[in-house]
């Protein structure tokens, strides 16, 4: 029997969630993560430890601070790519749909504005109070100013980088761009080719897998070049990719693992897979760069897979990360992205003579954690909630009979 856009569209109707219930969670761990391993960077630079390079990823460089548990501040470095992975599924997901499965395609210009109202105004203001707090807008003239403001600072140089981190944000904006462009491209001149919704599902695994190892390379030989990579979304599209293909065979997928009774097996399955491809990532040496991205890049996909597949077989979200805690700190992770780089560099000077790194290390978390949260928090309460309450729905009802319930939204 010839398979339908409609039949199809029907049967994930009540399998595929409009939200990822462990959404929260996993921004929560991501930001404190990152917040985490840049305090250790910190203290090792003010502390002028001989031969520390903040842009390698050996967790043995953190011995002097933390002993024994260094690789686990290297294991933190994979919060970026659990943040592309997350976007890469969240985002995607609807614009693939309407490709594979013929549901209604997404509102460009409502997409737009959400992505706006989600992203500029904290950032903006963060932006300007740091411009002037640090007086770092003397720095690099207008040009700098509007590199920073324009999420293009990955491609000006410029001394007026008030928010290093920002290089992965101007990277997630790219791809926000990428996402409808690409499809329009693909709707335009595919159109509905293949016939069948599961051949418009290879050929889209199949272009992802050739711009998966295309990336790939472009970052592979960035890397070989010089630490200093060129952040730019050709040499980091590999890193959102998984996302995009979980988000992909999502209407696939999800029927059959909500009908089966393995379902929650296989999500553990895939929690296992991801601590495997982590830990590969872990130990392979520095000569083995492209392994290493591929390890971790297919780890988090796994790690994200894992969360989602749970919620496809009915078993929605571990205890232990659905709590009011978790909850909290991911509805603020945003704040906590923008603001702890900043917060933790002019607490550090205060707290930092006179200590051993270790001490420091650990009164620098002490003192910048709290501070972070509670930053952060006025920043949701005043600045961000108020425009995510202006958003628009941009998705239109594409599984419209049932739909999962959560808080984390893209």
């Amino acid at each position: 029997m010839t398979e339908t856009p409609r039949r199809e569209g029907a049967a994930v109707s009540d399998a595929v969630p409009r939200q990822l219930l462990a959404g929260d969670a996993l921004r929560a761990i991501a930001a404190l993560m990152g917040l985490t391993l840049h305090a250790a960077i910190m203290v090792m630079l003010f502390k002028g430890w001989h031969g520390f390079n903040p842009d390698e990823e050996w967790g043995t460089q953190f011995t002097p601070l933390v002993g024994a548990a260094a690789p686990l501040l290297q294991l933190m470095r994979i919060t970026i790519y659990v943040f592309f992975v997350l976007s890469g599924y969240l985002l995607s997901r609807s614009w693939v749909a309407a490709y594979t499965i013929g549901t209604p395609r997404p509102d460009v210009r409502r997409y737009a504005r959400n992505r706006i109202l989600r992203i500029l105004p904290a950032f903006w203001l963060v932006t300007l109070v740091l411009l002037f707090w640090d007086k770092a807008w003397t720095e690099g003239g207008i040009g700098g100013v509007l590199a920073d403001f324009g999420f293009a600072q990955n491609y000006h140089e410029t001394g007026a980088v008030v928010l290093p981190q920002a290089w992965t944000l101007d990277l997630e904006v790219a791809f926000y761009v990428l996402i409808p462009v690409v499809s329009a491209i693909v709707l335009a001149t595919v159109a509905k080719r293949p016939r069948t919704p599961r051949g418009r599902l290879l050929v889209v695994l199949t272009a992802l897998l050739g711009a998966y190892a295309a990336s790939l390379v472009l970052k592979h030989d960035a890397g070989a070049r010089s630490p200093a990579l060129n952040f730019n979304i050709a040499e980091y599209l590999f890193a959102f990719i998984p996302g995009v293909a979980l988000g992909a065979i999502e209407p696939f997928a999800a029927p059959r693992v909500r009908a089966s009774r393995h379902g929650v097996e296989c999500s553990w399955g895939l929690l296992a897979v991801a601590g495997v491809l982590l830990t590969v990532y872990m130990t392979l040496p520095g000569a083995a760069y492209g392994m290493r991205l591929i390890a971790v890049t297919i780890g988090c996909g796994a790690l994200v897979g894992s969360a989602t597949c749970l919620q496809w077989a009915g078993g929605g979200v571990p205890r232990v990360l659905d709590t009011r805690a978790m909850h909290w700190v991911g509805e603020r992770s945003y704040g906590i992205y923008l603001m702890h780089m900043a917060i933790l560099a002019h607490i550090l000077p205060h707290i930092g003579q006179g200590f051993g790194r270790g001490t420091t290390f650990a009164l620098l978390l002490l003192a910048g954690i709290p501070v972070t949260l509670l930053v952060a928090d006025l920043s949701w309460r005043f600045v961000e909630r108020p425009a995510m309450k202006r958003k628009l729905p941009w998705r239109q009802a594409e599984f419209a009979r049932r739909s999962s319930t959560g808080r984390a939204t893209a």
